[in-house]
């Protein structure tokens, strides 16, 4: 294994404890019951809101649990629906090249999820086209572009 493919991976396993690290909390609260305040109709998405976050984060916990199948999967997910934009592995085209970039993980959930739009330029929004897991597999795929120390 090379030197920047081993720093990758190191980078990526770094990022998956951290991630499953922070979601102990959350997942925690999610989870909590709500209390009860003499309420018998709670109010409209109040539970699909607590059971998508618990979604979200059992996704991104499996995602980072078998990193390099997810990097795998990502690739092939990038290959079908974000290489015409982003160019072969990221390396730009008509969106801005992904490779060698310092992103955080949630920045490009929610990005990958919500779409973005930048001038005449629209990301489409990718959450009904993907499952919680297939984005954070396109995820960890953008992440493993930018090995360290070849951030910019």
């Amino acid at each position: 294994m090379s030197s920047n493919a081993l720093n990758t991976f190191n980078r990526l396993k770094a990022t998956a404890l951290w991630l499953s690290l922070s979601l102990l909390p959350a997942t925690s609260f999610a989870v909590a019951p709500p209390a009860d305040t003499g309420n018998t109709h709670p109010a409209a998405g109040a539970s699909s809101k607590a059971s998508t976050a618990s979604a979200d984060a059992a996704a991104k916990t499996q995602v980072f649990d078998d990193l390099d199948q997810s990097v795998a999967k990502g690739e092939k997910r990038f290959n079908q629906a974000c290489v015409y934009c982003h160019g072969n592995r990221g390396s730009g085209g008509k969106a801005k090249k992904l490779q060698g970039r310092n992103f955080d993980a949630d920045y490009l959930f929610k990005t990958i999820t919500k779409g973005k739009r930048r001038g005449a330029l629209v990301m489409p929004p990718w959450e009904k086209t993907f499952s919680d897991q297939e984005r954070w597999e396109l995820v960890t795929f953008i992440l493993s572009l930018s090995p360290p120390g070849n951030q910019k």
